[in-house]
């Protein structure tokens, strides 16, 4: 919670793409202490590419690591030194806080906060080294710009009639703003390298982050809730998005996220090991558009899928599905059936018919003309000697008409002079005051 605290301070500062690096410190002073869990009257830590990988504040007054790499890269004399520094950090801004709420004329009773945040950005290279292309060094006062350096003309700015009287006093000084230059343009570009190092050959050590998506059923009957949780993540650079077809849906379409929190600490519970992030959107169970989510980590697409039916809806399609199919089964038995049925008939009433006429180009006995007597009549006994107990007349069955059947089978599933020394070198020194 306690960083989490000072990162609200500062969003209004900057915000970084993912091609260029950035090594920060920031300081925070409160005027007086407050009664609330986790709120510090004085906070320091650092911070790489939006992790903290250090930390200090003024109960436990040790600088800690927050990076297991930090821990296993840096030595005991790092942390020792870095605590020392920031020891009269703390001592040095108890101080500041108190000549700025008189030069303010604000009275003791409210609370009052400094900060002070420096560090730069690099760029990388086809070589693979870090550019240097930013450096800032700046103090706010509660919560507004106060003081800032221009590291391009070598001097500061004050942007509130307040700030003037430091300006003027720091400006006089070419030395210290030259040593600032220098830290900004070089040494912190150093450690950032250095850091980036340590945190790159960390990373490819360890496991891809896990994406799991589920659809559950919510209280609210005739509604169903998308999860997508992506956890595992050794860094806080991750992005959960998740689409409806092909549109990209926001917390205005009713997507909910959980933030990016720890889901792993160290044996000591002091540095968070891996983070997660979980994203939902409640939909209709009726709902039948295409809802996908794609998982983007450290700039690259890790997973990407879409979710599936429910199980009541899959086991729903499915017996549609069968029952279909079985009354496209029978249709086409019943079909067959017919179809035989017709061509036996057929076949029938054809053999039938050619033996009817076999059966009248017979000669007569005795040599008589075909069906005639000599008083011209038809010998009725002899052709029915013949042609055995068949009356002449009789109906051939096959000639009878078949029924019309089957069915259409159809479907439709679907100190007073700044601190200006290196922080990160943890009691480097060049003008006498050092950073930490």
């Amino acid at each position: 919670m306690d960083s989490g605290v000072v990162f609200l301070i500062f969003t209004c500062f900057s915000v970084v793409g993912s091609e260029i690096h950035t090594l920060e410190y920031i300081y925070t002073a409160l005027s007086k202490p407050v009664e609330v869990p986790g709120v510090y009257e004085f906070t320091a830590m650092g911070i790489l590419d939006n992790e903290q990988i250090d930390y200090y504040n003024s109960k436990d007054k040790t600088k800690i690591p927050r990076q297991t790499w930090m821990s296993e890269r840096l030595d005991d004399n790092y942390w020792d030194k870095g605590t020392s520094s920031r020891k009269s950090k703390e001592q040095w801004f108890k101080v500041n806080v108190e000549i700025l709420m008189n030069r303010m004329n604000h009275n003791y009773s409210g609370l009052h906060v400094l900060q002070w945040r420096h560090g730069c950005q690099g760029e990388p290279q086809p070589d693979g080294t870090l550019a240097f292309r930013d450096g800032f060094d700046q103090y706010s006062y509660d919560g507004g710009d106060f003081l800032s350096f221009d590291p391009g003309h070598l001097q500061w700015v004050a942007p509130v009639s307040q700030a003037v009287p430091t300006k003027m006093k720091w400006d006089h000084s070419q030395t210290l703003n030259q040593y600032t230059e220098g830290y900004l343009k070089r040494e912190c570009m150093d450690w950032l390298s250095k850091f980036m190092g340590y945190g790159e050959k960390d990373l490819k050590n360890q496991s891809a982050p896990g994406v799991y998506s589920r659809a559950k059923t919510t209280k609210t009957p005739g509604k169903v809730i998308l999860h997508c949780l992506a956890t595992g993540l050794h860094t806080r650079d991750v992005e959960v998005d998740i689409y409806r077809n092909d549109d990209h849906m926001t917390e205005a379409d009713g997507v909910t996220s959980t933030g990016i929190r720890p889901s792993e600490f160290s044996a000591d519970g002091t540095i968070a090991k891996t983070y997660q992030l979980k994203k939902s959107i409640e939909i209709l169970k009726s709902d039948l558009d295409i809802y996908r989510y794609k998982v983007t980590y450290r700039g690259d697409v890790t997973a990407a899928g879409k979710w599936e039916p429910e199980s009541d809806q899959v086991t729903m399609i499915a017996i549609v599905v069968a029952l279909v199919l079985l009354i496209c089964c029978i249709v086409a038995i019943v079909a067959v059936f017919l179809v035989l049925r017709y061509k036996k008939k057929v076949t029938s009433s054809r053999s039938s018919t050619t033996t009817d006429k076999e059966l009248e180009t017979q000669p007569l006995e005795n040599g008589k003309s075909k069906g005639s007597s000599p008083s011209g009549s038809i010998d009725s006994g002899r052709f029915s000697s013949k042609l055995g107990d068949t009356p002449p007349d009789s109906s051939d069955s096959s000639t009878q008409s078949l029924n019309a059947g089957g069915s259409n089978g159809s479907s439709s599933p679907r100190s007073n002079t700044p601190l200006l020394n290196g922080d990160e070198s943890s009691g480097s020194s060049t003008s006498g005051s050092q950073r930490d």
